[in-house]
């Protein structure tokens, strides 16, 4: 019988998960994948027994939890969740973006797994145990071998369990690389440049892109790449988040209008507000300010929404 508390969401058209046990694979067990357009739910809080999970975020700015402790993911970034450890998204919606999640079973000792001899196996286990990081910036193509497992699993190939076990082995060894080559300072200089610009520029609707590019130096093309490669979303998406963050603070923090707000984050009108506050939120700017005065009322402290930067 399979144990569907791997993944405790249901799958969607935009939410797919695989199980490599119905291939009689038990050393990898879960692949999932989301690509929303739009705020889902938050995904409950849950644990994991004799399982890690390595999660990657390819696009977009997600809150995660992990005992109680919370961790912003980036685009580009990879979060660890070890055996035992309860994980959600908190009180967070799971956000419009492109979020992968791999699940591996822990071997017992002298146990083989992913065909590797014990001894091998031991390795590359207390490597993963032993990760400096749990929360790190990684490469680009761990995205491509978690895209191939998908395509094998799909194929009728009669190697593709082979082939399979080939890419899990590959996002394994390249995530205890990126982890040796973690630094916290992955944002250059000429960017945190840009990211100031935009701050100060964020309440004026005539901004565009090409300024930002001129302000890097760099064509619009190289701009939006290097863009998305350091900060992890598309520049447009990043000033949009932005604006949804600040719009946040002052639903909850003042008792400016829906309309003054919307007009003064530079959005043409409070009808395109509204609608693009719920797709990054899952609610609407009304709904999210009532519950605010909620939870005050019941003695909650305000709590600001987290920084993306």
């Amino acid at each position: 019988m399979i144990d569907t508390s791997l993944d405790p969401v249901t799958p969607s058209i935009e939410r797919r998960t695989i199980d490599f046990r119905l291939l009689g694979m038990n050393d990898i067990l879960i692949l999932g994948r989301y690509d929303y357009t739009f705020a889902h739910r938050q995904l409950p809080k849950h644990t994991h027994y004799k399982v890690i999970e390595f999660c990657f975020l390819d696009e977009g700015v997600q809150p995660y939890t992990i005992c109680d402790k919370e961790y912003i993911l980036r685009g580009g970034d990879v979060l660890v969740i070890y055996p035992y450890e309860q994980h959600g998204s908190g009180s967070s919606p799971e956000n419009r973006g492109r979020f992968y999640w791999f699940q591996v079973r822990v071997p017992e000792k002298d146990e083989s797994f992913l065909d590797l001899n014990p001894k091998e196996c031991k390795k590359l286990m207390n490597a993963l145990s032993t990760l400096s990081s749990r929360h790190f910036k990684g490469n680009r193509f761990l995205k491509i071998y978690l895209d191939r497992m998908f395509k094998a699993y799909d194929s009728d190939d009669p190697l593709k369990n082979l082939e399979i076990r080939n890419w899990a082995l590959r996002f394994l060894l390249d995530l205890v690389q990126d982890d040796r080559r973690h630094s916290d300072t992955r944002v250059s200089p000429l960017m945190r440049k840009v990211l100031s610009f935009i701050d100060d520029q964020i309440h004026d609707e005539t901004t565009c892109l090409e300024e930002i590019a001129s302000i890097a130096g760099l064509s619009l093309s190289h701009f939006k790449a290097r863009f998305k490669q350091e900060v992890g979303l598309a520049p447009g998406n990043y000033i949009i988040s932005k604006k949804i963050e600040l719009a946040k603070g002052l639903l909850k923090n003042t008792e400016l209008s829906i309309t003054d707000i919307a007009m003064d984050l530079g959005f043409s009108t409070s009808q395109y507000f509204s609608t693009t506050f719920k797709r990054y939120t899952g609610v609407t700017p009304g709904r999210y300010r009532e519950s605010g005065s909620r939870k005050e009322t019941r003695g909650y402290p305000r709590k600001p929404g987290p920084q993306l930067v």
